[in-house]
């Protein structure tokens, strides 16, 4: 089998952006082959060109280094449907330089299929070193056109058996059913006969996305609720020359009685559309298949991955469906900016997303339903009465508002008494409401009473030129008014005004919001990466610069930067999913965030299994008294609570929690070892000095428990400080060690205190007794020999008092000096032993230590 059609070989340097492949695909387009830094794809129509000048409308706004050739081909199927690439010779001799930017050139053969489609046109440019020696072309790209793809296709599921019968009616009505649910899920549009459902399929991301589901469901069906199942043909056919009308199955020209119930039928050129993740097989009812547009079957493959996978996510059509243009304030379509329930709101709800990540999938539809019943009565306070629910309807309708919660007026009133100079953080930091009448001015706008809200901003503004506040509230005022140039300019003139580059950032902001409502999406675009220029925490203007792309059109070039918000802030995978203003790629963004989901689902359980051998090792590391093991602890539980809740972020915490705690304890256990060293080497030291002090101790047999303590505290210290703490055993041996050994050592310092006091007195009263003893030596001496040799100068000199005194009262004389000078021997003696006390025990215990 041989299809002709269209080549494209693209060469690229360093990483090919994922935009490129997702939109090659969504176009119709086959990767035959890629090998290093290029590739070259198959198209069976001249969507071709299509894609080609979606990609150069897309190279505009983000840097791309690519070089793509449209040429001419052929695609070759071997009896074993194995897929080869046709080619001129000289086209496969070529050889080139990819350029800075994106370039795009067309063979002379295939130039004119693209001539008649509307934005393009070719500029020649001759041929080029390297290249095939043929008249070259490239492509010149209308930005202001869509280049929607033609590619579109109609379904038919046809019940097998006779309409007359009871079962057939009693069976067809509930697989019906079960198909009519499928279709609702997807979006798909639909028409119900009595024999037969007629769909619509608008690209191929849809096709790929309905025959996965279809087929699950059909082996769901059969192996766990076969009541439910009932045997049927499906087909499906390009929308080409067809309408969608209940007489398609006619017009089809297909033989219903030889297809083979429950698998898809389609053209080889759709089925190979499908990629990999599916297997085409040839139908038993054609026995030559020469044409890429003859019927076959498709199966999944047995291999296939899970790429193509969708959320099971069922939002509420009322939050997303409506007559108006998308809310300033919410997004949502049921009401127009100056009815949006959140202009009543005046507190930030950040937990909100807390709170949501404690919701499962399945939790989650059941909100939305709710939600969409409620809605369903057309009750004009069904949203209010919600809203106040603890519920999860109400969970999920306050995070639907916390989606875009920075453009509403409950974040102006918060900037107003803000202080802080970082988005998020510096939220935090308030101050006390003012006096300010602009406060006064914001119930007017409330009610609607817009002129008399002008008037007094006006003469605010007049009175306190300076102050951005008013000019805040005036481009909201304006806005709701419909006067969308006032509005900027008032937002222009409070970003000048504001003196923090975060409320200027926020100001910003708000004017690209405007733009965003206006539809004005590519300069909306450059204006939120200027606030992230000004404000890079300020992730809410990187995931607008998505949703920007999504109504653009552009939802799989979009996916790239969701995801990579995704991980770095996993609340914005909930916050995809619920976004109203994602409606135009919800297929896409579902199916985009499958495989992230999937792969997280899959790490969790091995983390699960980690989180418990972390838990083993806590216990064994550390004691429950510990502050690291009760906060260890309480992590721990909180991850465990999270592993029955099928929630992206409640993922992300159990995988993140298992990394950022396996750190905590590797880093925690390396810091403790290293204070415990230091900890045991201050205690060697604490227990030499009481060593050297209680060496001195006069009396060594009244240490005999004090010594026993004291070794037994320097083998422990000595042993610790012979160990590595790598081992949990000893780790927290050593942990219970250094306290024992800290309370042992106080004990022998307190002992020690007593013992130098004894030793302290003990050689303060040998230096005492040493001195009273030289001095009352001296007083002796002079007692001995002054007192006979005054008696005799006295005699010798005739003095009376030395002749009758002395000789009369001699002893008495003797006893009283002997007795006066002891006491003063005594005192004197005391003095100066507390004079020399010190440093006599300093010339003692250096002298005993052998120091000069």
């Amino acid at each position: 089998m041989v299809a002709t059609g269209y080549g494209m070989w693209i060469n690229w340097n360093g990483e090919l952006n994922p935009a490129v492949v997702q939109t090659l695909q969504d176009y119709g387009g086959l990767q035959v082959e890629v090998d290093r830094d290029q590739a070259l794809w198959f198209f069976f129509s001249s969507d071709v060109f299509l894609a080609a000048a979606r990609l150069s409308v897309w190279a505009k706004f983000n840097a791309l280094q690519l070089y793509a050739q449209i040429i001419p081909s052929k695609l070759l199927f071997s009896p074993k449907r194995e897929i080869s690439f046709s080619l001129d010779t000289a086209l496969t001799a070529q050889s080139i330089i990819v350029p800075d930017s994106c370039q795009i050139w067309i063979h002379p053969k295939c130039r004119a299929d693209g001539k008649g489609l509307p934005g393009l046109t070719f500029k020649p440019e001759g041929s080029r070193s390297g290249l095939a020696p043929v008249e070259w072309s490239s492509l010149i790209v209308d930005p202001r056109l869509p280049y929607q793809s033609t590619l579109g296709w109609y379904g038919v599921v046809k019940p097998l058996g006779n309409t007359m019968e009871k079962n057939f009616l009693e069976g067809w009505r509930s697989y019906s059913s079960e198909i009519k649910d499928l279709l609702e899920r997807l979006n798909i549009k639909f028409i119900v006969q009595d024999s037969y459902l007629v769909f619509h399929l608008e690209n191929l991301q849809m096709l790929r996305q309905w025959t996965r589901e279809h087929l699950m469901l059909v082996d769901e069906l059969k192996a766990s609720n076969r009541d439910l199942y009932w045997p049927a043909v499906v087909a499906v056919t390009n929308k080409r020359g067809l309408n969608f009308t209940p007489d398609l199955p006619k017009k089809m020209g297909l033989d219903w009685n030889q297809l083979v119930p429950d698998f898809p039928h389609m053209s080889y050129r759709s089925g190979y559309l499908l990629g990999r993740s599916f297997e085409v097989h040839d139908v038993n009812f054609s026995l030559d298949s020469n044409s890429v547009d003859d019927w076959c079957k498709v199966t999944m493959a047995v291999d296939h991955s899970v790429e193509n996978g969708m959320l099971p996510i069922r939002t509420s059509k009322h939050l997303i469906a409506g007559t108006h243009d998308h809310c300033f304030y919410c997004g949502m379509r049921s009401h127009t900016s100056a009815e949006c329930p959140t202009r009543s709101l005046t507190k930030l709800t950040p937990k909100v997303w807390q709170q949501l990540s404690t919701l499962s999938f399945d939790e989650f539809n059941k909100g939305f339903d709710l939600i969409e019943s409620q809605l369903g009565k057309k009750d004009a306070e069904a949203l209010k009465k919600i809203q106040a629910s603890k519920d999860h309807d109400g969970i999920l309708l306050n995070a639907v508002y916390g989606v875009n919660e920075l453009s509403q007026l409950r974040m102006m009133q918060h900037m107003w008494v803000c202080r802080g100079k970082d988005f998020a953080k510096g939220l935090e930091e308030v101050v006390p409401r003012d006096s300010n009448p602009v406060w006064g001015t914001l119930s007017y706008l409330m009610s609607g009473d817009y002129h008399v809200a002008d008037k007094e901003l006006a003469n605010i503004c007049i009175r306190a030129p300076r102050d951005p506040r008013p000019r805040m509230l005036a481009g909201f005022v304006a806005m709701e008014r419909g006067d969308d140039h006032k509005a900027m300019m008032m937002w222009k003139e409070a970003e000048i005004l504001s003196n923090t580059m975060l409320k200027q950032a926020y100001c910003v902001f708000l004017q690209a919001r405007l733009l965003e409502y206006t539809a004005q999406y590519q300069k909306a675009s450059d204006l939120y990466s200027r606030v992230l220029r000004m404000c890079p925490t300020m992730t809410d203007a990187q995931y607008r610069k998505s949703v920007c792309q999504v109504k653009i059109g552009f939802a799989e070039q979009a996916m790239s930067s969701l995801i990579s918000l995704v991980e770095s802030t996993p609340h914005f995978f909930n916050r995809v999913l619920i976004d109203p203003e994602m409606e135009r790629g919800h297929i896409q963004v579902l199916s985009a965030l499958y495989t992230p989901w999937v792969e997280a689902e899959s790490q969790v359980e091995k983390a699960i299994e980690e989180l418990g051998n972390l838990k083993k090792e806590v216990h064994e590391w550390f004691d429950e008294g510990s502050p690291f093991f009760i906060k260890s602890m309480k992590q721990i539980d909180r991850m465990n609570a999270a592993t029955d809740i099928k929630n992206y972020v409640s993922y992300m915490l159990i995988l993140q929690g298992c990394k950022r705690l396996a750190k905590d304890l590797d880093r925690y256990v390396t810091k403790e070892a290293g204070i415990l060293k230091k900890r045991f080497q201050d205690q060697r030291e604490r227990l030499r000095y009481i060593r050297e002090e209680a060496a001195w101790f006069p009396f060594p047999r009244a240490l005999v428990e004090f010594n026993k303590n004291y070794n037994l505290c320097a083998a422990n210290i000595a042993w610790a400080l012979k160990t590595h703490f790598q081992v949990a055993d000893i780790f927290k041996k050593a942990q219970l060690l250094a306290d024992t050994e800290e309370r042992r050592l106080e004990r022998l310092e307190k002992r020690l205190k007593f013992l130098k006091v004894v030793r302290d007195s003990t050689l303060f009263m040998l230096i005492m007794s040493r001195t009273f003893f030289w001095i009352e030596v001296a007083f002796m001496c002079i007692v001995v020999v002054a007192l006979p040799l005054s008696m005799f100068y006295g005699q010798q000199t005739g003095m009376e008092w030395a002749q009758g005194l002395l000789f009369k009262e001699k002893w008495d004389i003797q006893k009283q000096l002997i007795l006066g000078f002891s006491v003063f021997a005594i005192i004197a003696s005391c003095f100066r032993t507390v004079i020399v006390f010190d440093k006599v025990r300093e010339k003692y215990f250096n002298k005993a230590r052998g120091i000069a």
